[in-house]
């Protein structure tokens, strides 16, 4: 099965849902709700959630080759280390994310 998101197509659920994050993970600070507090639950914005998502789907990912797993890694970090970052650097963070993660291939699952 392949799965669409952005403006790729992977047969891998985990990529396609860390790609699907990362994309929603990026908007404007303050669009659509993604910083509204307990917008995604108590204590939990709909950004915190999607960098929660992406951070765990990409951590399911252990059977790409080593080159795209080097830029699975670099990502997961920048997801780490901007997770708590305001919403501003947080939004490019997930922006840069969803790019990086646009020319990654990990095998079907």
């Amino acid at each position: 099965m392949d799965y669409v998101n952005g403006d790729g197509v992977t047969n891998n659920k985990h990529l396609a849902e860390a790609i699907d994050m990362t994309r929603e993970g990026s908007a404007q600070p303050g669009s659509a709700g993604y910083d509204e507090p307990d917008s995604a639950g108590p204590g939990m914005t709909l950004r915190d959630s999607c960098f929660l998502v992406a951070i765990e789907e990409l951590e399911e990912i252990q059977s790409a080759p080593q080159e795209n797993q080097d830029q699975i890694d670099h990502v997961l970090q920048m997801l780490r280390e901007a997770r708590n970052a305001n919403n501003e650097r947080r939004a490019r963070v997930m922006a840069e994310a969803h790019e990086i993660l646009q020319d990654v291939w990990v095998p079907p699952t």
